[in-house]
């Protein structure tokens, strides 16, 4: 945060607490803008814009504690508020301009601004740029919180363990607009959308807003943002796909899907799928099981949290991933499946892999070291349908695949 010193002819303004929220028609969904830059400004005699702070809001996207030095002539000021930052990146337009939102407010008497709101913006007459504002809002709000909650589980990691890989962040952005790439696929862009050799993220447009739940923002932007993190990580090879409940022929596509799905799906459950913990085992679609010991993007998933989960829901097996480092009597459930989710992010990009079955051997070579340890990683694997090495054992058929 930098502010402008004082002059002549000025007097101190504080800014106490500055919240501002984006709503579109519902003041009970009012979104904040945390972690985002923000400038204060105000209009000069001529009407130029004169700057006299700028910084990033905090993480309840609030603005506190400054003091601004403000001609006496000038009665009100413009908080000015940008989408993202450069450390995180930002959420843009289709044209690639920043998302940026001002709000004028009257410095009261006493000089000390003190205000939590909410506010719609846009144009008169022009809906769409209302909705669209509203949707980059809370884009940008959960942007920050997948941020957060993996950074915050990778540390917890960090805390128990020794040898957790470190996670550094690296900027990326996120393009979204009304209207743009109108009900496609969100997609993770590694030469950027526009061929520019910049990487992105779009996340395409809904005819009906209604789609764009809470739980739905959470889980797409994490599991864009997670492709992001194991492309750079790991330069994670290209592949497409028809359905997380379709064949992949290639396992690896499998793989990298599966385990964006994952990640997108503990943070928007809160890391309870205990509803779909036997889907592997139970699937039934016009008599066909899709998924038992087949490559498919669920299968990873749900393999992914067989190693997270403590307690197994209907399936018989017993095994997670920290089980046997971990010796912290005061934990609840909750924080070791997020702590688990912490260390296979952490060891999804440390290690490299680029197919289930290297990643599993990769974590039965780190955390699986007893007879009685080994068995019950066995369990996992058999119970859905893998070898002894990881692999998928059924083609799309359900005919045996050869090898182990």
């Amino acid at each position: 945060m930098s502010v402008r010193g004082q002059a002549e002819d000025t007097r101190s303004v504080t800014v106490k607490n500055f919240q501002m929220s984006v709503i579109y028609d519902d003041d009970s969904q009012a979104t904040p803008m945390p972690d985002s830059e923000y400038t204060i400004t105000y209009a000069d005699a001529d009407g130029n814009s004169v700057k006299v702070a700028d910084g990033t809001t905090d993480t309840t996207g609030a603005i506190k504690n400054l003091t601004i030095d403000i001609p006496n002539d000038v009665s009100s000021i413009r908080f000015n508020y940008t989408l993202g930052t450069t450390d995180r990146g930002y959420i843009l337009r289709s044209t690639g301009k920043k998302y940026q939102f001002t709000y004028t407010k009257i410095i009261p008497n006493n000089n000390v601004i003190n205000y939590s709101g909410n506010s719609k913006f846009g144009a008169t007459g022009n809906d769409a740029l209302y909705e669209t504002n509203f949707i980059a809002t809370r884009l940008n709000n959960y942007y920050v919180q997948a941020i957060n909650e993996l950074t915050s589980a990778i540390d917890a990691a960090h805390q128990q363990f020794f040898g957790i890989p470190e996670f550094e962040n690296k900027a990326i952005n996120i393009i979204y607009e009304r209207g743009y790439h109108l009900n496609e696929s969100n997609t993770f862009y590694r030469n950027g959308h526009d061929g520019s050799g910049i990487p992105d993220i779009i996340i395409a447009d809904r005819t009906n807003l209604s789609s764009f739940t809470d739980q739905y923002l959470m889980a797409n932007v994490m599991h864009e943002w997670t492709h992001w993190n194991l492309y750079r990580t790991a330069n994670f090879p290209g592949g497409s796909y028809t359905s997380h409940y379709g064949y992949n022929s290639d396992a690896r596509v499998s793989y990298k899907e599966g385990l964006a799905l994952f990640a997108g799906d503990m943070f928007r459950y809160d890391y309870d799928m205990s509803s779909t913990d036997t889907e592997v085992q139970t699937d039934n679609s016009n008599g066909v099981n899709r998924l038992y010991g087949k490559s498919t993007n669920m299968t990873v998933e749900q393999v992914l949290y067989d190693l997270l989960d403590v307690n197994s829901n209907g399936e018989d097996e017993n095994f997670y991933v920290t089980e046997r480092y971990l010796d912290d009597d005061s934990l609840t459930e909750k924080q070791i499946d997020k702590l688990n989710f912490g260390v296979i992010y952490a060891e999804m990009m440390q290690s490299k892999a680029t197919s289930l079955s290297d990643f599993l051997q990769y974590i039965e070579n780190k955390y699986v070291l007893t007879t009685s340890d080994k068995t019950k990683f066995e369990e996992v694997l058999s119970i859905n349908g893998l070898s002894s090495t990881g692999m998928f054992t059924l083609d799309e058929d359900g005919n045996a695949l050869t090898g182990d």
